[in-house]
């Protein structure tokens, strides 16, 4: 059942930074402790429960259940009876200290699609009970903290964002068992991910892509910098690490893997399918800017005897269709590039007509060693949609596109999240 909205601003807010080392005071009005640190209960979807209330007194902690409190306010903390289970605290699973684990700690406002830090926590009585409700982000509320209790109205006005708008991190308490969906986050753009995922560390990075569905995680790990991307992957659970690589397109995958220390880098690649990873490994050889290292392997191809109407048949069919589809490099038995059929030349051709009939022989083409300046000045000046790179022997090694010369030249990835963003 879906937890009933609490309206900040219609009950009585309680900050958490004046409840901790408030007196705790038992039936008869005796002081018997200070308030530690308090216990909440993490809950998907939900308002915090608050379980507990860790104590100090004579220089040892205990804990002292929420059953046993009577009220909370501001200054102190009255119990219901003068008998306390000055049992000692074990941390159960789920639950979270809101000084020690909340507190000052980064937390994502997902309605404002950004990276907050937790200046104080409020607390309200409710219907279910005690309940973490809302967070101050602003600045006043460390001022609030830090000087005496008298000078507090002098800094008053909150900046409170509903705690059911925000999602936990778990990187921020590791020692800590708690099972975190992050639904929230599933329902934001890839591009809005990658805003959040850049203020994060890469640990807290790394549980947010993990959160995510294969397809989402990886747009979203396409909007970030190359740099970025390597620093998340060596983060991630391998398997998880591995099939996000594989969504990549390989000479994507090999720039960041380029990046990732070597022996995570070969865990990787050993996790990887077969094939994708051999494609990786083969981009891997070549320096990152030459025309070797900016190619991709993820292309069409088909054979000179080939019916040009299967074509077609070929894209619709393929498992990993590639992002570039205009062009079909033609190849024959030994690896050789014939020819290059373009997509305009499949819709025109006969029906009956061979690629060999049809497909372009005068071929421009650059050698794997070229520079990306000489491969932008080719495409230029043949005014060519990508260009294919052979080896000393005429061998087919991969092709390069316009926006895969002109993402080493600007030295911009903001190209490919702009790309995206319109559906390219």
């Amino acid at each position: 059942m879906a937890q009933a909205h609490v309206d900040p601003a219609a009950v009585e807010l309680m900050a958490l930074s004046e409840i901790i080392a408030s007196p705790i005071v038992e039936l008869r009005g005796e002081r018997i402790a200070r308030v530690k640190d308090i216990v909440a209960r993490l809950q998907e979807g939900a308002y915090p429960q608050i379980t507990g209330l860790v104590s100090r007194s004579a220089g040892r902690d205990f804990y002292i259940p929420i059953a046993r409190v009577a009220e909370i306010h501001p200054g102190s903390v009255q119990l219901r009876s003068g008998a306390v289970d000055v049992g000692r605290f074990e941390r159960r699973e789920g639950e979270l200290l809101l000084a020690r684990d909340v507190l000052d700690r980064q937390v994502i406002d997902v309605r404002g699609t950004r990276v907050v830090r937790v200046n104080d926590l409020y607390i309200a009585s409710t219907a279910g009970g005690f309940r973490v409700v809302a967070l101050d982000t602003g600045g006043r509320a460390i001022l609030r903290r830090m000087v005496p209790a008298g000078m507090r109205p002098r800094f008053a006005g909150r900046s409170l964002t509903d705690w059911r708008e925000v999602e936990y991190l778990m990187s921020d308490t590791p020692s800590t068992r708690l099972q975190i969906g992050h639904i929230k986050l599933r329902k934001l753009r890839p591009q809005e991910l990658a805003r959040i995922v850049s203020g994060l560390s890469k640990q807290e990075g790394a549980e947010v892509l993990s959160s995510l569905d294969e397809e989402h995680a990886a747009d979203t790990l396409e909007e970030l910098s190359t740099e970025h991307q390597a620093q998340l992957l060596s983060a991630m659970p391998l398997e998880q690490a591995a099939d996000l690589i594989e969504e990549m397109e390989p000479d994507e995958a090999a720039d960041v893997l380029a990046r990732v220390p070597g022996p995570r880098k070969e865990e990787l690649l050993e996790e990887m399918e077969a094939d994708e990873s051999e494609a990786v490994r083969r981009l891997l050889k070549y320096d990152e800017d030459s025309a070797g290292g900016i190619m991709t392997t993820n292309v069409l191809t088909t054979t000179p005897d080939r019916p040009v109407s299967e074509a077609l048949t070929v894209y619709q069919t393929q498992e990993d269709a590639p992002d570039f589809a205009y062009y079909f490099f033609v190849l024959d038995e030994a690896g050789k590039l014939a020819g290059v059929l373009s997509m305009r030349q499949v819709l025109v051709a006969a029906d009956d007509a061979r690629v060999r009939d049809v497909m372009t022989r005068e071929l421009v083409t650059v050698a794997p060693d070229d520079e990306p300046q000489e491969v932008a000045e080719k495409i230029a000046e043949y005014n060519l949609l990508a260009i294919p790179v052979v080896d000393e022997h005429g061998r087919f090694e991969g092709a390069i596109t316009v926006d895969d010369v002109l993402d080493v030249l600007l030295k911009g990835s903001w190209r490919r999240g702009r790309s995206r963003a319109f559906g390219g």
